[in-house]
């Protein structure tokens, strides 16, 4: 994704947080509605993928050190 889409994206979450509508945001950015649904959709999915990898417990990738 280029640096313009990830602006315009953040830019379309943030309208969106405000209360802008999927159409007055379409009319906005010249996209369709259904793209702002998807971008929204991809910008939370994003979001929730990154919020259970920190939850996550750490998994052992090594063996216990026995102290020898």
């Amino acid at each position: 994704m280029t640096a313009n889409k990830a602006s315009r994206n953040a830019l379309i979450e943030q309208k969106r947080k405000d209360g802008a509508t999927l159409a007055a945001l379409a009319l906005e950015f010249n996209v369709s509605q259904t793209t702002v649904s998807q971008v929204l959709a991809k910008l939370e999915r994003n979001r929730r993928t990154i919020k259970r990898r920190l939850e996550a417990p750490l998994r052992r990738l090594t063996r216990p050190y026995d102290g020898e």
